[in-house]
């Protein structure tokens, strides 16, 4: 969606808003991590289903209290830049076994890392940079549990 392609009411609000070098690049990639974080959510919900002990337990739902952090501040700026409610429509955990759903989320979380890292870079707005660091940051920290979770198995 070209700049031309938004409301003007759309245009004003993020104008003053935020800082961009690639707009439509940005909210697509605020979109996705909104999925993604939602998707996560779901996705250690269900793995703590399958857990084998309460070590593993308590560093799953650990990992679940990051990803609704990571939503609630996402979706926090949604609604500051666009206005209203974002759409989600997350992706369904698609695994049997413990060690399958362990896999599937460290996928996600290397692709949520490189996707964080790439949001970062498309503004110089503080805030906003906070926001993708802190999920960054703390997606390098739940691979390395999920690494250790998959060696304890």
């Amino acid at each position: 969606m070209p700049w031309n392609a938004l409301h003007t009411s759309d245009r004003l609000l993020l104008s003053h808003k935020l800082h961009y070098r690639d707009l439509r690049r940005f909210l697509d990639q605020l979109q996705w991590s909104l999925e993604h974080a939602s998707g996560s959510v779901r996705l250690y919900a269900e793995l703590l289903k399958l857990t084998p002990g309460d070590e593993e337990a308590f560093e799953l739902e650990r990992l679940l209290q990051q990803e609704v952090k990571h939503y609630a501040l996402m979706e926090e700026l949604y609604l500051e830049l666009k206005g209203s409610e974002p759409d989600v429509y997350p992706a369904v955990p698609r695994f049997t076994t413990y060690r399958e759903g362990l896999q599937e989320a460290v996928r996600m979380e290397r692709e949520a890392i490189r996707q964080y890292r790439d949001t970062y870079l498309l503004t110089p707005s503080p805030r906003i940079r906070d926001v993708f660091f802190l999920a960054m940051s703390d997606g390098v920290d739940q691979l390395a549990t999920l690494f250790l979770l998959t060696q304890q198995i």
